[in-house]
């Protein structure tokens, strides 16, 4: 059942006589009829029958709402009891009630308010009527917010906020009762709240010209209903939108609201007073300085200072913005000086109060105090009269360069040029210098104008005086050391290859140089090479960096040019000797077989090739045999090792007969 969950009570069917003498009987009640001679016989009573309608009696049910009778048919005069005439007959009335009472609830129209889901009223009483059609109401009886049922015996007054639920019926004096009826509803007696909302500039109690004004208002329970103001002296009106201040004239007013819910709760009037300010500040500048004047023509001395100043007639400057030469605007603060701004001066200004009116941008120009705003030193430059080099943003020079410094000032004129070393005192500049000093230093270049602007060059250099490292390096390892010129020097084979090389402390190489023996030097471009068998060597190295600091490096080496050791060995013994042009040769018997090898000390050998008797040459293929007997052999031997180096050798030997 929800919300109404209370029972009604039990109200049994009953018989009811009224004050004014009625009978009456809840309709569906059985009826016995009994009769007595007695007025007030309790015990002499006699329940009556029917013969003819047996089966519709005992008991018996009235079947009419309402009015209903027992009658005898002619009257007989109580005092004679003789038959009454005109003839009347005997009637006793009885009422049969069936029908439940009608309740109806009242309560103040005037603050209700249904929104298709709930009813809400303000403080309100609630009175319960009943009606009924026959034997009259005995009790109305009332259940709130789920309690028992009680007697309704007089108005209730809901004067609490909250939600309700109410329930109720009447019943009649024969025990009729009607069905429930219920009612939920909430007593709000809360007025709405109204707040008052600017949107746009505001600052305290003063706004612009350009501000909303927006009124709020909230209610918890029933809602807003409305909302009114009014302006100044004027009349309520209903707000029902953003109201504008640009319809409000400068100047001072005030603003009444109050809001209305739905159940008629009102919220009290609120008065706000503020201040509309459509004037922007007003916007004094001022520019403050000296001036130099060179050849006729007018500079600042670039300490010039712009001031700005600015008032406003209520709301208050909130801040004031500068933008010198069509540039960026900045935020003015104070003073400042023009420091970066060169040429002529233009400088446009505005404020801004505290309510976002904004005065019109204004131009000034220093024209009228100063032609033209020195505002940079001297353009510095330096050169090199010599060799320089650089790496990054350091340059590397040597005791030999020479700087050179130059200034320029196209406006007010160059004053003085000076520099300093490694933060030394200053010197004035009227020549080239150079720096002796090994290391790293700093310069410090110093130009001044005549309106004692300034500007500075630093330069970070290092001074090398120091030629390369030089270093040289064979393709091969050397195969002997021999004596040249009373020292020993390295041997290395004909096909060797030198290579050159140089490493500086501080600054790259620029070029290497060699010379032979004394001959025409030359640029070592890779490799030296094409050195003659046997040969001693002074080979003179000399490498420049990109400075021209030189050293010099000098080397001996010599070239081998030693071929094979030669060996032969005959097969067999020899037979004999013989004594010819006076020489002893051995003499070999005709199978004896001759073999040749040979021994080199630092490489292998090549090939080996040999002649008979001033034959053609052959090469040597591991044995030679087949001699001619009787003949006399003179043989020719002649080795190569693979360095090309040769070695021969001359035999004789003679075959017997």
């Amino acid at each position: 059942m929800g919300t109404y969950a209370q029972q009604p009570l039990e109200h049994p069917y009953k018989i009811y006589r009224s004050a004014d003498n009625k009978l009456y009987i809840q309709k569906s009640l059985p009826v016995y009829l009994f009769i007595s001679t007695q007025p007030d016989a309790k015990s002499d009573l006699n329940r009556l029958d029917s013969d003819s309608t047996k089966q519709f009696v005992n008991p018996m049910y009235f079947d009419t709402e309402g009015y209903n009778t027992f009658r005898s048919p002619s009257a007989v005069d109580q005092e004679t009891g003789q038959i009454y005439y005109p003839l009347t007959d005997v009637i006793f009335e009885v009422y049969a009630d069936s029908r439940s009472p009608k309740t109806v609830l009242n309560y103040d129209s005037n603050q209700k308010y249904y929104n298709g889901k709930q009813l809400y009223v303000g403080k309100v009483t609630l009175e319960l009527t009943s009606t009924d059609a026959h034997a009259g109401i005995e009790q109305i009886l009332v259940s709130i917010d789920s309690a028992g049922y009680k007697k309704y015996t007089e108005p209730f007054v809901f004067d609490k906020e909250k939600k309700y639920s109410l329930a109720y019926y009447a019943v009649d004096n024969v025990g009729n009762a009607e069905n429930p009826q219920h009612l939920t509803f909430t007593v709000d007696i809360s007025a709405p709240k109204t707040e008052l909302v600017f949107d746009g500039d505001k600052y305290e109690q003063v706004i612009s010209g350009r501000t909303k004004i927006k009124l709020e208002a909230a209610d918890q329970i029933s809602g807003v209903k409305n909302t009114f103001y009014k302006i100044d002296d004027g009349k309520y009106s209903l707000y029902n939108g953003t109201l504008h201040s640009a319809y409000l004239s400068e100047g001072e007013h005030s603003i009444a609201f109050y809001s209305v819910d739905y159940v008629e709760n009102q919220e009290a009037e609120q008065v706000y007073t503020f201040y509309v300010d459509k004037t922007p500040p007003i916007l004094v500048d001022e520019i403050m300085g000296n001036s130099f004047v060179v050849n006729g023509k007018e500079y600042s001395s670039g300490r010039t200072k712009l001031k700005l100043t600015a008032v406003d007639n209520k709301a208050g400057v909130k801040e004031i913005k500068y933008a010198l030469n069509q540039g960026e605007y900045q935020t003015y603060e104070k003073p400042f000086y023009l420091t970066t701004v060169s040429g002529s001066l233009s400088a446009l200004s505005y404020a801004v109060d505290y309510v976002g009116n904004k005065s019109v941008a204004s131009e000034k120009s220093t024209k009228s105090k100063a032609a033209y705003v020195d505002l940079t030193g001297p353009e510095l430059k330096y050169d090199f009269e010599g060799k320089m080099f650089k790496a990054r943003d350091t340059l590397f020079v040597n005791r030999d360069t020479r700087i050179k410094l130059e200034a320029a000032d196209s406006e007010s004129g160059l004053k003085a040029l000076s520099y300093s070393l490694d933060n030394g005192a200053e010197i004035t500049y009227d020549s080239p210098f150079a720096i002796e000093a090994e290391g790293p230093h700093v310069l410090n270049i110093y130009g001044y104008d005549n309106v004692d602007n300034s500007n500075r060059e630093v330069l970070y250099l290092v001074v090398d005086n120091k030629g390369p490292n030089v270093y040289s390096r064979f393709s091969i390892l050397p195969v002997a050391k021999k004596e040249v010129k009373g020292q020993m020097v390295d041997v290395y084979s004909s096909h060797a290859v030198l290579f050159l090389s140089a490493t500086d402390a501080k600054v790259a190489i620029d070029r290497i140089f060699y010379s032979l023996n004394g001959e025409t030097e030359k640029m070592y471009t890779g490799i030296v090479d094409g050195f003659k068998l046997g040969k001693e060597y002074e080979l003179v190295i000399r490498a420049v960096d990109k400075l021209g600091n030189i050293n010099i490096d000098t080397l001996w080496f010599a070239i081998d040019n030693t071929g094979p050791q030669i060996f032969s060995r005959f097969s067999v013994e020899p037979v004999g000797k013989e004594q010819i042009e006076s020489e002893t040769i051995d003499v070999y018997p005709s199978h004896v077989a001759l073999f040749i090898s040979v021994t080199n000390a630092q490489v292998a050998y090549d090939k080996i090739y040999y002649s008979i008797n001033n034959s053609k040459e052959q090469r040597y293929q591991g044995i030679i045999d087949n001699f001619k007997a009787g003949s006399m052999i003179k043989m020719k031997i002649r080795a190569i090792d693979r360095l090309g180096n040769e070695t021969s050798q001359n035999i004789q030997f003679k075959i017997e007969s």
